[in-house]
């Protein structure tokens, strides 16, 4: 049997953010478990603005890591014009947003990491003709980087295997319509479609996102399965918690339009917890909820910026209460975001707000690790509210009912679809 993988990872420390840890946790175990492991990446850190020098250290030793020259597009000022959830109130953001978003459309309707494509390819080569592997695994996104599989599998054929990893639903992602104009939608819809036909199997983060892709390709059935992030026990050895004064409630990650509209949430807790309080928020917001919570005087909210991976844990392992909230929509609904695993673990109460139907309230019901809520529906967020600030209340996780989603489960999972094929050759 052939255990060596190649990974074609465009995010990677010390880049930062959730994306990094998925492909970066696959390393880590398909290493301990005696995988000979090959990791294609830019030279240069993709998230400048926010690097975690501290995944550096989950790098495995024995990892072959081959770093490559990266062809980049655009200044950060004008992409934060171009990729505004709506069309901006300053006048002169105003006047130049809907030409360089119809020009970034035109230009990259894929994304803008496709220059990074032609080395990441040459270096494959290289390391498949040398090492003679052929396990292929490519996460996205950039969804670009499928190119790569797409390209390797018409030179290598039926002797490369490849998995793609879809980190994120790519035609199906929330708000997608309003981020990128009908033209490119439309390119984006028939090149989701090839890479799909392309890819020997396929691997969703949540079981929605799988059932739509599922739906709309029903010959995708056989050749897809959906492995959840989750968590790793590593990073909750010795963790140190933070100590606050007064109740506490955590957020850790992003709060954009496209991951959820803290005011409403913000509002009950105002109204409604009456003792003193405050909430931390680890990571990243949008400017506009920014100054909506800052005019509206919510002045127990504080944001502490972006922080490592390990740090931010320590956060919410000092928290009373950790929020997770998602947007009330049908794309939202089968959003499952990684820190929920990590949050699960850490054993404390979860508030956490969604649509009315959603994967993150399938998974706080079935483990019992919290209270959910309707998004932008009052009455059911201080139902949830007042159940989790009951002293009596605590999380109900039954004896290892988490270890599914250990990232050593999940890695093992993805490594029995490498061994199915491997085998049967």
């Amino acid at each position: 049997m052939n255990d060596k993988i190649l990974m074609i990872i465009n995010a990677f420390p010390p880049s930062g953010e959730s994306g990094v840890q998925r492909p970066l946790k696959f390393l880590k175990y398909f290493s301990r478990d005696g995988w000979e492991t090959f990791v294609v990446t830019p030279r240069k850190a993709v998230l400048q603005q926010n690097k975690d020098v501290t995944l550096e250290k989950e790098i495995p030793p024995m990892a072959h890591v081959f770093k490559t020259h990266n062809i980049t597009f655009g200044d950060e000022k004008l992409a934060g014009i171009r990729n505004e959830y709506a069309e901006p109130e300053d006048l002169p953001k105003k006047l130049m947003w809907k030409p360089l978003k119809f020009l970034n459309d035109l230009l990259f309707p894929i994304d803008k990491q496709i220059g990074w494509v032609p080395f990441a390819v040459i270096s494959s080569i290289r390391i498949i003709n040398k090492f003679k592997v052929r396990n292929l695994y490519i996460t996205g996104s950039p969804f670009s980087a499928f190119f790569c599989g797409v390209i390797l599998k018409s030179i290598y054929g039926k002797k490369l295997y490849w998995i793609a990893d879809y980190r994120d639903a790519w035609q199906f992602a929330p708000l997608l319509d309003k981020l990128v104009l009908p033209f490119r939608k439309r390119i984006i819809v028939r090149m989701d479609e090839k890479f799909l036909r392309n890819a020997d199997f396929v691997v969703f983060t949540s079981p929605d996102v799988l059932e739509k892709y599922r739906t709309k390709y029903p010959w995708l059935m056989e050749k897809s399965d959906c492995i959840t992030n989750g968590y790793d026990e590593d990073d909750f050895i010795n963790l140190e918690s933070k100590q606050f004064d007064k109740l506490t409630f955590g957020y850790m990650g992003k709060l954009n339009p496209a991951r959820g509209n803290p005011i409403p949430w913000l509002r009950v807790l105002k109204s409604q917890v009456k003792e003193d309080f405050q909430v931390m928020h680890v990571g990243i917001i949008d400017k506009s909820f920014l100054r909506q919570i800052q005019s509206e005087g919510l002045s127990f909210y504080n944001f502490i910026g972006y922080k490592s991976h390990l740090e931010a844990l320590s956060y919410s392992a000092g928290t009373d209460v950790n929020i997770i909230v998602l947007n009330d929509d049908i794309e939202s609904a089968g959003v499952l975001p990684g820190k929920i695993f990590e949050l699960i673990r850490l054993g404390k109460p979860i508030l956490a707000i969604g649509s009315e139907q959603s994967a993150i309230k399938d998974i706080i019901t079935a483990t019992g690790a919290g209270a959910y809520a309707t998004a932008n529906d009052t009455g059911s967020l201080i139902k949830a509210l007042e159940q989790l600030l009951d002293k009596g209340f605590k999380p109900k996780m039954k004896a290892g009912q988490i270890e599914q989603y250990s990232r050593k489960s999940l890695t093992q999972k993805l490594a029995a679809v490498y061994q199915r094929y491997n085998i049967s050759k």
